[in-house]
């Protein structure tokens, strides 16, 4: 049976800026340290998003969290924006990476994206927490990460369509499923079963419910 990876993924073009305000990606630091600090404050960010939101955390408590001025801050995010950008940067490294180590030995297209779905909640969980918690606040148009929410969502959409067309033609799914549509269920179904899992964990296993709803529309 072919490998859930043989060029499936649909590509991933993106606009260069998605936040309100023009925010380039910033010169990583040249020193250990420098690239350390800013490690720092990425994680303090994603933890206190994750918990506060966006809106309610200020650089200034970031930057005493991992003990420096909020203009120490500063030289490596000059706005919240740039470290929310930082943020998100990261989460999407992180899910490309996951993605491709979870998909590596998956017997079928289908198991591929299961497995990619448990990597990221078994070990990602703080981001899987923290997209849950932002992507409930950008529904706000004026939120910082509004069209980043938006243009992911439709990515994923398309992505997940591709990769769902593929499993159909290689007869992994019956021939009567509606594909878009099912992709569209898919993203919806994960989203909205982590913001579940986030709240009660031990409540049920979110692949163990999408791994059922998969079942019916196997061949």
């Amino acid at each position: 049976m072919p490998s859930a990876r043989v060029s499936t993924k649909a590509p991933d073009q993106r606009p260069t800026s998605l936040f309100s305000v023009d925010v380039r990606p910033l010169a990583l630091p040249k020193t250990r340290k420098g690239q350390q600090r800013r490690a720092e404050l990425l994680d303090a960010a994603a933890k206190s998003f994750a918990v506060q939101g966006y809106r309610k955390v200020s650089l200034a408590s970031l930057a005493a969290e991992v003990g420096i001025t909020e203009q120490g801050a500063m030289h490596y995010f000059p706005t919240k924006e740039h470290l929310l950008v930082g943020v998100l940067d990261a989460y999407d490294l992180a899910d490309e990476e996951g993605y491709r180590q979870a998909t590596e030995s998956a017997p079928t297209l289908i198991d591929g994206l299961l497995a990619a779905m448990r990597h990221r909640l078994e070990h990602h969980r703080q981001t899987a927490t923290l997209i849950s918690v932002l992507m409930a606040e950008s529904v706000d148009p004026t939120h910082a990460a509004h069209t980043w929410f938006v243009d992911r969502n439709r990515r994923m959409r398309e992505n997940v369509t591709h990769m769902l067309t593929v499993a159909q033609e290689r007869g992994e799914l019956r021939a009567d499923v509606d594909v878009p549509a099912l992709a569209t269920q898919q993203v919806a179904l994960f989203d909205g079963l982590v913001v579940q899992w986030t709240l009660d964990p031990e409540a049920f296993d979110v692949i163990t419910v999408i791994e059922r709803f998969y079942a019916s529309l196997r061949q």
